[in-house]
């Protein structure tokens, strides 16, 4: 027995080392003996060690994302190495739902956007980082400083909210504004059943998933970058000037008295487009210290931005913190956080009388002076007899006079603890807290201007309180048997619970304009809801020699929004991958890389976003008169015990292809969703008298499909000279496949009583709907089927041939959403100079243009554009500008007169930089700086568009959205939208 004992530790032995790769350790890369259990993981210092390693046995090291290394012992007891990236397939690291995957080894479709390219175009908003770098992912910007872009995923298939799914460090989010995106690592956008199935309920309009800044092993480290820009409106509408303005009034309603009595009326000549935007500054510094050792790694952070906006009074500044840290307790034990904290203020744009601030704008007499001292509140203004009823109120005095702000602030974290009971199995407890107030103060003071007065005060406060909590309890388990079988297994646990508390105060003071707090005698409302939801979700990945992929999961979720019977619901999806490149026939190709087939199957759900609606609250906004006047009780909108889920069923399709040692990547995708029991919004009557303006109901099936393309090439041979290019598309075509019997069609978007947008089945979502039109009457023209029409009018198309113009005749006019979007990323290095060129864009949506309304109607003696002068007369008939009649004809009507191509091109971002050589930074303080950075940038450079109107990029207003159940039904109706601005930035980078 000793002698054997004694040849056993002759051929045994410890063993030792580091693993690591080019630019330096690799903490948690394995080392396992070969055919054996006996592993282990490296330290933060990429050092590891093994016992009882036989003297004669094999070790093989491996790390996702590199090539795997099999060494032979023979005898050693140090053994070094050096993994290399693995080149043979994309080796780019992902965040999927509760987990990290390898690039090769995903199954669905995701788009990626990492740090050095939201770092490469300065930005306000996280939202903002996705624009034009991900294909099927449409942002539509929000306008004025501070407001949330609009974000959709792979187009639009619900009528509700049709926001994605913020998951930021692992904690949902209500929405990424307060996220300074410097702190942004990587953003993984899932699109697919088989990525977002994992989110279940939440997972329908697609998911982001952000993962912030950690710390990394080695000296610490401090990164400044600071820039500072000036904004300015890209375009100017050609608005009439005094003289203009005068030779159309003699034309059409005739010259104002004003001409006549106020002698100064003709020397005036305002241009309310001069006085109402302005040049704006910016300026974003943020400052940040990251590092650690092999036991504790940290990354602290701090950010600020103040932004003015091109429109006076209007602007965003916000201070944000963040701090994530871990700690490693022994080989098996790991805890952490992760923490921000957000203030934000944002000067809102004025709106009044249901017109946006542009429109007053617009409409404005440029006779009018800015100011007159002589008027309460010192500014000038219409008079009703002077002006021959014109009422549009002083832009400058609605936007200046009054106290409009928004102050939000933010707290976001995780506290997490991980144990990893044996190799490969891991238990994760994280729990996750979001504490939201908001708060929007108003205070407008009481002036007179002429027509417009206002002889008391108006206060109006909002406090908006919001907190959710998440506990998940994870347990994963990854291994390897006989080397080929790759398994990994998910188990979670989550609950997540969220409460929301609205107050609002509304009232007036006629004693003075001082106090702007409400003291009392005002119109209280308070809000209160609740929402709970339950997840138990399973996930199995497998993959045969990296070659042969299988990925399935189920989630169960539980929710709050709906009643007794239908709270539960399953979401399955399963995915297969094939990797042809590691086949025998192509694995020693010289020119293809990676080729990889892949396709997955899903559902999604969504429960909406309204509380209580399959049950009706009660409301006590209803005033009774008997012998006093009684505040009453009401139904809050009317209750529907049968709401349940919307289900959508997701299939993909994709192919990667990567050639030239993957110097040169292309991806393609087809998708098919179809989702059924899409809950629809339904407008209630008032006479019904229940508080709410919409009633929630499963009325609508719809599908979305649609392709996308991406190919990008970097050429980078190590000599002074680099360059790649990135082409991303993507198609979306939406429709409405099913109606209820019950309902026809459904109407949103109101706009001089009138519905913009409808939804028909066999149509797309939100279409424009309104007349076609046919040219202009001329002399002699039969104008039977518009009996009232004269030469000079608009003649619409008669669709039904009945012989007249009626109800019956509007048709489909305009879409507007996107068939197409696109995305162009150009960037070159030569020794320190480097160039980024951004290009984004979309092709085939539609805007119904409601300023043309005002520029062109001739409905009332407001401001008018220059075509006006064009317009029809007996003797200027070669024109598309109808004539003038004062009875409001039909040529206002909501028809394709309105409907413009809202097609562009934009030159986002156009960036020149210079850095500082390494021999000169090692020159400049003792070698303190290994990063100083210089650049130039000009933002919204130009637009190739033939839209008419400030912006093409059209959003909805954030303030006048009448009769519109969802911000979606306001995409593409320009109703005054805050344009985007052309900003010059100058900016620094140092790192210490």
């Amino acid at each position: 027995m000793t002698v054997f004992i004694l040849s056993l530790s002759m051929h045994s032995q410890n063993i030792t080392g580091t693993i690591s790769d080019s630019n330096g350790p690799l903490p948690g890369a394995n080392v396992i003996v070969k055919g054996t259990s006996n592993g282990t993981g490296a330290d933060f210092d990429g050092k590891y060690s093994l016992t009882n390693v036989d003297a004669n046995a094999t070790l093989i090291f491996s790390y996702v994302g590199y090539e795997t290394l099999e060494i032979a012992v023979d005898g050693k007891s140090v053994i070094d190495v050096v993994l290399v990236e693995d080149m043979s397939a994309l080796s780019e690291i992902v965040v999927v739902g509760y987990g990290k995957t390898s690039r090769r080894l995903v199954t669905g479709a995701i788009s990626s956007v990492k740090s050095e390219d939201i770092n490469r175009t300065p930005i306000t908003s996280a939202d903002q980082a996705l624009q034009g770098q991900a294909p099927g992912v449409t942002v539509i910007n929000g306008g004025s400083p501070g407001t949330a872009p609009q974000v959709q995923i792979r187009g639009l298939g619900t009528f509700g909210n049709s926001q994605p799914l913020y998951v930021i460090d692992g904690i949902v989010s209500a929405s990424i504004n307060e996220i300074n995106p410097n702190d942004i690592e990587t953003m993984d956008v899932l699109k697919d059943a088989s990525t977002a199935a994992i989110y279940g309920s939440r997972a329908s309009n697609g998911v982001v998933i952000i993962t912030t800044k950690k710390g990394k092993t080695g000296k610490t480290k401090v990164t400044f970058d600071s820039y500072i820009s000036s904004q300015s409106v890209p375009k100017t509408l050609d608005l009439l000037d005094t003289n203009q303005f005068r030779q159309y009034a003699e034309g059409t309603y005739g010259l104002p008295p004003r001409y006549t009595t106020d002698e100064a009326s003709t020397r005036i000549n305002t241009d309310w487009q001069d006085e109402v935007f302005q040049t704006a500054f910016v300026h974003n510094s943020n400052l940040s210290v990251s590092g650690g050792s092999d036991t504790a790694v940290f990354n602290i952070s701090a950010g600020y931005i103040d932004q003015e906006g091109i429109i006076i009074n209007t602007g965003f500044n916000r201070a944000s913190l963040r701090a994530n840290s871990e700690f490693k307790i022994g080989n098996k034990f790991k805890i952490g956080e992760t923490l921000t904290i957000a203030d934000s203020e944002m000067k809102n744009e004025e709106e009044n009388g249901d017109r946006t601030l542009i429109e007053h704008m617009i409409k404005s007499l440029p006779y009018t002076p800015v100011f007159n001292p002589a008027n309460p509140g010192g500014f000038g203004g219409t008079d009703t007899t002077l002006d021959n009823g014109s009422d549009p109120e002083n832009p400058v005095r609605l936007q200046t006079i009054s106290s409009n702000t928004t102050d939000v602030s933010k707290i976001l974290g995780s506290l997490y603890a991980s144990y990893e009971f044996i190799d490969g199995l891991e238990y994760k407890f994280q729990y996750g807290f979001e504490r939201t107030s908001t708060s929007t103060n108003i205070h407008r003071p009481s002036f007179d201007e002429g027509i417009n007065q206002r002889t008391a005060a108006q206060l109006d406060q909002q406090a908006n309180i919001f907190n959710s909590d998440t506990y998940t309890n994870s347990l994963t388990y990854s291994t390897t048997f006989n080397e080929v079988h790759n398994l990994d297994l998910l188990a979670v646990v989550e609950k997540f619970e969220t409460k929301a508390r609205n107050n609002r105060s509304q009232a007036t003071n006629p004693l003075t304009d001082a106090v702007t707090v409400i003291q009392g005698n005002g119109q209280i409302t308070n809000q209160l809801f609740e929402y709970g939801l339950i997840s138990y979700i399973g996930r199995v990945n497998y993959n045969y020699n990296n070659k042969y992929l299988l990925s399935a999961s189920l989630r169960r979720d539980g929710t709050s929004r709906f009643g007794k019977g239908n709270k539960w619901a399953n979401f399955p999806a399963v995915s297969l991958g094939w990797v042809l490149s590691e086949e025998e026939f192509l694995k020693d190709s010289n020119t293809i890389s990676n080729l990889k087939l892949r396709a997955s199957w899903g559902v999604t759900g969504n429960d909406g976003s309204v509380e209580y609606a399959f049950e009706s609250g009660l409301i006590n906004t209803y005033n009774y008169i008997g012998v006093a006047r009684n505040v009453g009780a009401s139904n809050f909108g009317s209750p529907n015990p049968d709401l349940k889920w919307e289900e959508a069923t997701m299939t993909n399709i994709g192919l990667d292809l990567g050639l030239l040692n993957n110097a040169l990547n292309v991806s393609l995708e087809y998708y098919n969703n179809d989702i059924e029991d899409v809950i629809v919004p339904i407008p209630n009557v008032t006479s019904d008298g229940l508080g709410a303006l919409f009633t929630q109901r499963n009325g609508a099936s719809t599908n979305t499909k649609g392709f996308e393309f991406n190919i990008g090439y970097n050429h980078d041979k190590g000599g002074d000279f680099s360059w790649s290019a990135n082409l991303n598309l993507g198609t979306s075509k939406n429709e409405a496949t099913k109606l209820s019997d019950d309902l026809s069609f459904i109407e949103s978007s109101v706009f001089e009583g009138e519905n913009l947008s409808r939804i028909t089945e066999g149509e797309s979502l939100f279409y424009f709907y309104g007349l076609q039109t046919d040219g202009l009457f001329q002399q002699g023209d039969d104008t039977s089927a518009q009996p009232n029409a004269a030469p000079g009018d608009i003649r619409f198309v008669d669709q039904n041939g009945d012989g007249s113009i009626d109800s019956n005749d509007n048709v489909k006019i305009g879409n507007p959403f996107p068939e197409f979007t696109y995305g162009i990323n150009l960037s070159a290095n030569y020794k320190n100079f480097d160039a980024t060129l951004f290009f984004s864009g979309v092709s085939g949506n539609d805007i119904y243009n409601t300023n043309l309304y005002d520029l062109e109607g001739m409905t009332r003696l407001f401001n008018a554009g220059t075509a006006v002068l064009d317009r029809w007369t007996p003797t200027n008939t070669n024109t598309s500008v109808p004539r003038f009649t004062a009875d409001h004809s039909d040529n206002v009507n909501r028809s394709d007169r309105f409907i413009e191509d809202g097609s562009y091109a934009k030159l986002r971002n156009l960036t020149i930089g210079y850095s500082l050589s390494k021999a000169t930074l090692s020159s400049i303080a003792n070698g303190v700086f290994s990063k100083f950075r210089v650049y130039a940038t000009g933002q919204n450079v130009f637009t190739i568009t033939d839209y008419s109107g400030y912006d093409p990029e059209i959003g909805g207003s954030s303030t006048v959205t009448p009769g519109q159940q969802s911000a979606a039904a306001g995409v593409g109706i320009d109703r005054g939208v805050y344009p985007q601005p052309r900003s010059f930035i100058l900016g620094v980078q140092l790192a210490f």
